[in-house]
């Protein structure tokens, strides 16, 4: 990755980067319900693929939540993250949960794979952490690079009751939320310049929660 790449992206993507074990702990604590309900979110996501995939890998990883899923599920699985307590860590959630899987430290913004090296790349909320659509257009276009044939990615929806509801309180207080929407046209718009077309997009729960998965295919289907 250039210099210049990292200054422009440094002060609000990286800021979330889980470097230390402590803040990658706070993580691994989240919520049961809600990881279930993600959890079941992305096998909606993959049963949805006519051409089920042998790789895949799941950038960025964080702790290793849907690395263990992925990889017990069947999928020979690579996990990739630039925080190096997130990666400590999960290569320790790995282990304890006794599926094989590859955990690398590594940058989304210059991932260290082949062009098309995978089958099929998840990407689980990242997305809303990016403010702009030059942040967004250059973390898809990496994705897109080490994909041979889909990329699902979540996004935060602005059509939602949770979206309103943040909307109406900034508006109201003047505090922003740090979670970013991004609507599904401008997701499409992204990954057809890279070649990708859509073939569906999976809310958690329509019109009430904004959590959405889109999967995108380069063959199209």
């Amino acid at each position: 990755m250039t210099e210049n790449r990292s200054a422009i992206i440094e002060p609000l993507h990286r800021k979330r980067i889980k470097h230390s074990i402590e803040n990658a702990e706070k993580y691994l604590r989240r919520n049961t319900k809600k990881h279930k309900a993600e959890m079941a979110l992305l096998k909606r996501g993959f049963s949805l693929l006519a051409r089920q995939p042998a790789t895949v890998l799941d950038a960025p990883c964080g702790v290793g939540r849907a690395t263990i899923f992925l990889a017990g599920n069947g999928y020979q699985t690579t996990g990739i993250d630039l925080g190096e307590g997130a990666v400590r860590l999960a290569h320790q959630q790995i282990k304890k949960s006794g599926v094989s899987a590859t955990i690398d430290k590594g940058d989304l913004l210059d991932l260290p794979y082949n062009n098309g090296q995978f089958d099929a790349l998840l990407c689980f909320r990242l997305l809303h952490h990016l403010p702009t659509v030059e942040f967004r257009g250059q973390i898809i276009a990496e994705l897109c690079r080490v994909s041979a044939d889909y990329v699902l990615i979540s996004y935060l929806s602005p059509k939602s009751y949770t979206s309103i509801k943040r909307s109406l309180r900034y508006q109201l207080t003047g505090k922003k939320s740090v979670q970013n929407t991004t609507s599904l046209a401008e997701i499409k718009k992204l990954f057809a310049a890279q070649g990708f077309n859509f073939v569906s997009d999976i809310p958690q729960l329509q019109f009430f929660h904004s959590l959405h998965l889109a999967i995108f295919s380069r063959n199209g289907k």
